[in-house]
């Protein structure tokens, strides 16, 4: 339960970044809607500008929860001994795009200039290369990232020649800590 609790802690930040967390809500410890889940149950809203307070007038954008009850009663005799456990998260994209305001949007990007912003080292500077992104998308320039945590340089790479894009801003956690420059080089 801890891993999950830090993993919607670690969305919260994600959204901060993104500067949209005023308007997703996540009701994380809510009790089970159905009798086949247990324990952790969530559901997160995107919700209506001009009722930031009310859940009823948002849109319903993921829900999860645990499903080791489910499964122990679905199961054979012999796996009844051993339970698995399962955990689920279903997201409704095509509610997320429907209902995204257009301000906090991602720039339509119609530049020319694709960037994708890299880390090295420094455990992948996730929130970092979030920011990095952001900023530029507000300077319109079309702008990515891989979406892991600590992408390798390579996986980073194979990402920019796979997504055509030519112009790579790498971040150093060195460089980062110390200097507040990136270093800009050209993918040819």
């Amino acid at each position: 339960m801890r891993k999950a609790l830090d993993e919607l802690s670690d969305l919260f930040i994600y959204l901060k970044v993104w500067k949209v967390e005023n308007h997703v809500y996540i009701d994380s410890l809510m009790p089970p809607t159905e009798k086949y889940h247990r324990d952790l149950f969530f559901q997160i809203y995107l919700m209506k500008d001009n009722n930031p307070g009310s859940v009823s007038e948002g849109a319903l954008l993921a829900i999860g929860g645990r499903y080791d009850y489910l499964l122990h009663h679905m199961s054979d005799h012999e796996y009844r001994t051993n339970p698995q456990c399962a955990v689920g998260t279903s997201l409704a994209l095509e509610t997320i795009v429907l209902h995204s305001p257009a301000d906090f949007r991602p720039i339509g990007n119609e530049a020319t200039t694709n960037v994708l912003v890299c880390s090295k080292g420094g455990g992948g500077l996730l929130v970092e290369r979030m920011k990095l992104v952001a900023e530029l998308w507000e300077e319109n320039i079309k702008a990515d990232f891989v979406p892991i945590p600590d992408p390798s340089l390579t996986e980073q790479y194979e990402y920019a020649s796979e997504h055509d894009i030519r112009c790579l801003v790498i971040l150093t956690d060195a460089g980062v800590s110390q200097t507040g420059f990136v270093k800009v080089t050209s993918h040819f």
